[in-house]
């Protein structure tokens, strides 16, 4: 399941992901992203996710696929989790992908807020 979290900014929008999310429910928040970035021509991302059930393999090939066709419209995308394969998963994206995209631990959610919040440049902050 998932649901949004409420940031405060309408470029900003921020997710938790919990145990199984349906293609449905997976598609709907894809449109959400989309409706964001072509309400504002792009948009920052948090995603808070707990765990990694083994069913969702199957469908990562379909969120690299969106961040592939999309990666130019996001601008930051940081994901908030306690999963060591969260966080390798994380780390690896981001070696292919043109977006800064980081990971936080859990603990970490104000940091990961405050960053995908910050409109410096982007490389002086992952740094």
């Amino acid at each position: 399941m998932y649901r949004r979290l409420d940031s405060g900014d309408d470029d900003v929008l921020g997710f938790e992901v919990e145990g199984t999310i349906s293609q449905e429910s997976f598609e709907e928040l894809l449109e959400e992203v989309r409706h964001g970035i072509d309400r504002s021509g792009g948009v920052r991302l948090l995603l808070r996710v707990h765990g990694w059930p083994a069913d969702e393999t199957p469908m990562l090939g379909e969120r690299l696929r969106f961040a592939k066709e999309h990666f130019h419209q996001i601008e930051r995308y940081a994901v908030v989790g306690d999963s060591r394969i969260v966080e390798y998963l994380t780390t690896l994206a981001d070696a292919f992908v043109d977006m800064d995209l980081r990971f936080f631990e859990s603990d970490e959610e104000d940091q990961a807020w405050a960053w995908t919040r910050d409109r410096g440049t982007s490389q002086e902050a992952s740094a």
